[in-house]
């Protein structure tokens, strides 16, 4: 997901409009929120604080602006947020278990977005349209409040929700998604617009001796190449299921851009690209030795940071290069609130203060990418890559399929292509090997009748 993202100056003026809101906040919270659970909560109008909100969180950059700058904007409304923060590694487990057991540890839960069916399917989160929150505004970042939903508004179903009715069970939290970061002495003309513009002027950089590789990406088999080919897929106009959830990422658009990922890119890439997840590529970017990469905006940040980057000043962002269309992954964070939370009035409270249009304008200027669109337009952004994010949602940004199997799926897909890369040939037969063994798997969890 997200990394670490630049916290900027807040507006005198934004800083205004959220201590407005914060009076307006405090008397919502004084008219009905209470410190404890529902059942015995006290709820008189002397109560001017919610009290508590527990929010578990992973360790990730991204969340930085809105711990340094949120949470006490929150403090002032009446939220006292008590942040629980683990490694990425152990978090699903751990609150999936909370979740099942309503053990009521936490009031908040911020997923990483591909959790949220393996929850929502589960039946442990609350419907936060019932509680208030209003997934209609138009304000929100389309493909990101159509995440909060289960089952999805659009798109396949799994078993058991073919017919439901689409609820609320999640809200988007902190915007992030891929863009590409360029060297602007290599594309002198701007953000390079397709793959083959990538390639051939990168090369001509190369034999300028200003770059060593055209790309970097990364090739470490299951997550990590599935995320780096991802883009490539969707810009020749791939898709991964048809509504069925029969297998279509091996089709011809798939393959030519699986060829085109094992072969091309990969002949334009450092050596050991197979062997390369984040640190390696973002190394090779920042180091100066790449002129281009596809990459989420935590690692895209660095750019400027002298302490990371040899290049300050050389690298720009833009929307991914398109072959059909520009198209990026899209990954949020993104919170439930668990049917065991011993605080969910005030949970949700916060929830409705936090993604209004104020507070994510508050939140744009401290540095993250915001989950409303009217924040995307705040005078003073806190960096330079927010603009930028807005024009790739606009060109195209998609989240990963919403199963709770994508986790393995994504594992068989990325081990094909990893051998595939290795080779340097055979996309399009790695393609048809990982759909069998898809299909298999899902044939197995009783997908298909």
């Amino acid at each position: 997901m997200s990394g670490n993202a630049r916290a900027g100056r807040l507006s005198e003026r934004r800083w205004l409009i959220v201590l407005a809101l914060v009076v307006a906040a405090l008397a919502v919270v004084a008219a009905g929120c209470g410190g404890g659970d529902e059942e015995g909560a006290a709820t008189t109008t002397e109560t001017t604080a919610c009290g508590t909100v527990t929010i578990g969180a992973f360790a990730d950059g991204g969340l930085t602006p809105f711990k340094e700058k949120i949470i006490p904007l929150a403090k002032e409304a009446g939220y006292d947020i008590e942040w629980l923060e683990d490694e990425y590694g152990v978090t699903l487990e751990k609150w999936f278990a909370d979740a099942q057991n309503e053990a009521g540890q936490y009031d908040i839960y911020l997923l990483d977005d591909p959790w949220v069916p393996q929850f929502a399917a589960a039946d442990v989160l609350e419907d936060l349209g019932a509680a208030g929150i209003d997934g209609e505004d138009s304000d929100w970042i389309a493909p990101m409040i159509d995440m909060g939903y289960w089952p999805p508004r659009e798109g396949p179903r799994v078993k058991g929700f073919e017919d439901a009715d689409p609820t609320l069970v999640a809200l988007p939290f902190v915007g992030d998604l891929q863009t590409m970061t360029y060297r602007n002495d290599v594309f002198t003309e701007g953000a390079p617009a397709t793959w083959d513009e990538i390639i051939e002027k990168g090369k001509e950089g190369v034999a300028a001796g200003t770059i060593k590789y055209p790309i970097v990406f990364r090739g470490v088999a299951s997550n990590p190449i599935v995320t780096s080919w991802y883009p490539v897929f969707l810009s020749y106009g791939g898709a991964f299921f048809d509504d069925s959830w029969n297998v279509t990422f091996n089709d011809e658009k798939g393959k030519a851009a699986a060829d085109f990922f094992v072969t091309t890119m990969k002949e334009n890439a450092p050596p050991g690209v197979v062997e390369y997840d984040s640190d390696q590529e973002g190394a090779a970017i920042l180091g100066g030795d790449a002129g281009a990469i596809i990459q989420y905006s935590g690692n895209a940040l660095k750019s400027d940071d002298p302490a990371q980057s040899q290049v300050v000043g050389k690298l720009d962002f833009g929307v991914v290069p398109k072959q059909e269309e520009a198209i990026g992954q899209m990954g949020i964070f993104i919170a439930a609130v668990p049917k065991g939370a011993p605080h969910k009035d005030c949970a949700t409270s916060f929830l409705a203060w936090y993604t209004s249009a104020e507070t994510q304008a508050a939140l744009s200027e401290a540095g993250s990418i915001p989950v409303k669109r009217s924040a995307f337009e705040v005078a003073n952004p806190g960096n330079r890559l927010i603009p930028v994010a807005l024009e790739q949602i606009d060109a195209g940004s998609e989240p990963r399929p919403r199963t709770p199997d994508w986790a393995k799926v994504e594992e068989i897909l990325g081990i094909e292509l990893n051998k595939a890369l290795q080779a340097g040939s055979g996309g399009g037969e790695a393609l048809d090997t990982a759909a069998e063994k898809v299909t298999d798997y899902l044939t197995q969890q009783g997908y298909y009748d």
